[in-house]
Formats: C-alpha cells, sequence, structure tokens
C-alpha cells in the first residue's frame, strides 16, 4: 500500500501536468480552427474582392486600349490635317503664281491691244457668216496694171481674199521688215496684196468682226492658208 500511495503521490503531479498541458494543447488546436475558419472567411473575402478588382482593371485595360486607339486615330488626324495644309500651301503658291501669269499676260494683251489701236482708225462692222465677206473688192485698173517694187520683191494685187495663220507666226512693218507683233495660229484676216513671199494684211477679225488694218502690216506666205 505504501508503494501505490508513493506511487500515487509521485504519479498525480506529473499526470495533473500533463492534462493542464494537453488541455493548453486542445486550447490551442481550437483556437488555430477558429482562426483557420476567420482564415477561410477573410480568403473568401479577398477572392471576392480580387475578382472585383481584375473586372475592374479588364473594364481599365479596355478603357486604355481605347484611348491608344483613339490617340492613335488623333496623330493620324494631325497628320493628315498636316498633310493637307502643306496641300493648300503648294496650292496656294501655284495659285499666286497663276494669277502673277494672268495678270502678265493680261498686261502684254493690254499692250497689243495698244499696238493694234494704232493701226486702226476708221472701224465697220460686217457679218462674218460668209467665207469671203469682201468678194467684190477689185483693185482699179491702173493701179493693178502698174509695177511696185517694195524691198527687191514685186508688188501684185488680186481679188481680196481671207486667210487664216496656219501656225503662230509674226507680224512684220514692211516686206522683209521688223516684227511688231505675234498672232496666234487660226487667226483669220483679209488681203488684196502681196509678193512672192509675202502677204499684206488689210484687215483683220477681231471677236467675228473685222478691222480694216490703217497702217502696212505684212506676214509671211508660208504662215498662212486660204480660207
Amino acid at each position: 500500500m505504501k508503494l501505490l500511495l508513493i506511487l500515487f503521490i509521485i504519479y498525480f503531479p506529473l499526470a495533473a501536468n500533463e492534462m493542464k498541458r494537453i488541455e493548453a494543447i486542445v486550447g490551442d488546436i481550437r483556437e488555430l480552427r477558429e482562426e483557420y475558419a476567420d482564415c477561410q472567411a477573410d480568403s473568401k473575402i479577398y477572392e471576392m474582392q480580387l475578382q472585383e478588382q481584375r473586372d475592374k482593371n479588364k473594364i481599365l485595360q479596355q478603357e486604355l486600349n481605347s484611348f491608344k486607339s483613339l490617340y492613335k486615330i488623333e496623330i493620324d488626324y494631325k497628320n493628315e490635317i498636316n498633310k493637307l495644309k502643306n496641300q493648300i500651301k503648294e496650292q496656294d503658291n501655284i495659285l499666286k503664281t497663276k494669277e502673277s501669269t494672268i495678270k502678265y499676260l493680261n498686261s502684254e494683251d493690254i499692250e497689243k491691244n495698244k499696238t493694234k489701236e494704232k493701226y486702226t482708225k476708221n472701224l465697220f462692222l460686217v457679218k462674218c457668216d460668209e467665207a469671203n465677206p469682201f468678194p467684190e473688192l477689185l483693185m482699179k485698173k491702173a493701179f493693178r496694171n502698174k509695177k511696185e517694187i517694195i524691198n527687191s520683191e514685186e508688188i501684185k494685187t488680186f481679188k481680196a481674199s481671207t486667210f487664216r495663220l496656219n501656225k503662230n507666226a509674226e507680224i512684220y512693218n514692211d516686206v522683209n521688215g521688223k516684227v511688231v507683233d505675234k498672232w496666234s495660229e487660226g487667226t483669220s484676216f483679209t488681203s488684196s496684196v502681196k509678193t512672192q513671199n509675202w502677204l499684206k494684211i488689210t484687215g483683220y477679225f477681231h471677236n467675228k468682226v473685222w478691222m480694216k488694218s490703217s497702217k502696212s502690216i505684212w506676214i509671211k506666205l508660208s504662215d498662212v492658208i486660204k480660207r
């Protein structure tokens, strides 16, 4: 009995300590389970928040891609606008050049008209529906039979006829004389005096109006054809 009592006395404190240790372990396990359950709940919450954040990120990424596309489109538009501005500048320069050319040509036309006005004093109108508006114009016999020499070329008269230029040609103040004007291809005129190589312009047409030439102007025969 004494031995049992001694063993009990010795074992009991040890058993009590072991029980306390086991209870502590059980408490720790309980706390760990509660913390695990809390962590599981938090994990679900975080997982939901993470999914929400992912959805937001997808939306933001789509918006970012849209902005990138819009930015690219904006850059393309800006480049196109700059290109159009350069084209407008080029066209403006071309237009200015053309306007200057037109002004220059108009000034030349004015000078030419002034020159023509010097040759035109007596004007009268005729209809140009006929191929030759002066079929009956004939020089006097005394003059037709008279020989006249200009710059080594014999002057001959003939029935008044209408001619036109077969190319752009120069107009001279006399047979083998000086150039006083230039006429364009297709210009019509009348003549009744010629030499071997020249025609005297007795009148010309302007806007279908015949204008008598008041001064002596000549053109080379090679530059005209008869209408």
